[in-house]
């Protein structure tokens, strides 16, 4: 008893505010003109490193998503400077706003792990801003694949578009699982396991999401009512060729055992993911086929132009264009039937 009242203890610390931070307040940013603040949108669904830049003649640039902190700055500027302005600064980095003369604006403190088990965490993520069970719109738990090679992808930072759901004021904790046990099944108990200790320290609104094993065990989460409020399945599918071949009736077993009548379902496939050994349609179609009628609302992004691969949601522009689509999924009431052509 002791244990879980400190757990809970710890996921409430930091919790002041966070949707207040400067670092949110588009229309806060100096100088710019309305190009310039879709710009900074768009920098808000980047991840980290990350760095924008502003000009008194309302120039900007940014960069995000990779390289060293220095790199990204170095770049930021450059692209403001491009614009023709010759004083440049940066204004936001990370999740900071950091601009000479303003009062410098942090986060609040993330918190440690919430469940650890003996190869497993469930770890807020310091890469997203938190907000706390008592003020955050919901939680969402992003779940990682497997590397092919076995190695470790537990501190892999959460794809682009869950940015859109942190911005909007949903917690991020990362299902992060030691390599030398992570399978499908054992991820697929530990999540089952532990979401409702989670929804227990005072997140009302949960949601499954990953990529590869992690979005097969986030699917698996239709198995029971009340485990999630919303699943988000990215290419789902075991990473790891000697099972290729059972991927499909493991799926087909997996959507036809659904009994999850309020939980939204968003599945995302793309073109050329070689884990699909039986044809992406077909794939769909077994998907779909027992989940409809058992689990709630259902969203299909398939194979969207322009990204391909197993890993396409990766991507930046994936998280710019379905990030925002995505959390109208989660949200709203109809939620939306297609995120077909989907931007801001």
């Amino acid at each position: 008893m002791i244990r879980w009242a400190l757990i809970v203890l710890l996921a409430v610390s930091g919790a002041a505010r966070a949707a207040d931070l400067p670092i949110l307040d588009v229309a806060a940013v100096l100088y710019l003109k309305p190009a310039g603040r879709v710009a900074y949108r768009n920098f808000l669904l980047a991840n980290e490193p990350r760095a924008f830049a502003i000009a008194s003649s309302g120039a900007y640039g940014w960069q995000g998503g990779g390289g060293t902190m220095e790199q990204v700055r170095a770049k930021a500027i450059a692209s403001c400077a491009s614009k023709g302005s010759t004083d440049c600064k940066i204004y936001a980095e990370d999740l900071s706003v950091v601009y000479l003369g303003q009062p410098r604006s942090d986060p609040p403190p993330v918190p440690g792990p919430l469940i650890s088990g003996r190869a497993h965490t469930f770890v807020p993520d310091e890469r997203f801003i938190w907000h706390g069970p008592q003020t955050a719109r919901g939680l969402f738990i992003w779940a990682h694949g497997k590397a092919f090679s076995g190695t470790d992808e537990s501190h892999t930072q959460p794809q682009n578009y869950v940015r859109a759901f942190n911005n909007a004021g949903f917690d991020v904790v990362r299902f992060a699982r030691d390599a030398t046990f992570d399978s499908e099944s054992n991820a697929t108990d530990w999540l089952q396991d532990d979401l409702p200790k989670l929804r227990a320290m005072g997140w009302h609104l949960i949601v499954a999401g990953g990529q590869s094993t992690g979005g097969w065990a986030s699917l698996a989460m239709v198995d029971k009512p009340g485990l999630a409020d919303a699943v988000i399945a990215v290419s789902a599918a075991y990473l790891n060729t000697a099972y290729m071949g059972a991927q499909a009736a493991g799926l087909y077993g997996l959507s036809h055992s659904a009994n999850a009548p309020d939980t939204r379902v968003a599945i995302v496939y793309f073109q050329g993911d070689r884990y699909v050994i039986e044809g992406i349609d077909t794939r769909l179609s077994n998907l779909l086929g027992g989940l409809k009628g058992h689990v709630g609302p259902i969203l299909v992004i398939d194979r969207p132009p322009g990204f391909s691969g197993h890993g396409g949601a990766g991507a930046y522009e994936f998280g710019r264009q379905y990030g925002p689509c995505l959390l109208r999924f989660v949200l709203n009431t109809p939620p939306p039937t297609s995120c077909d052509g989907a931007t801001q």
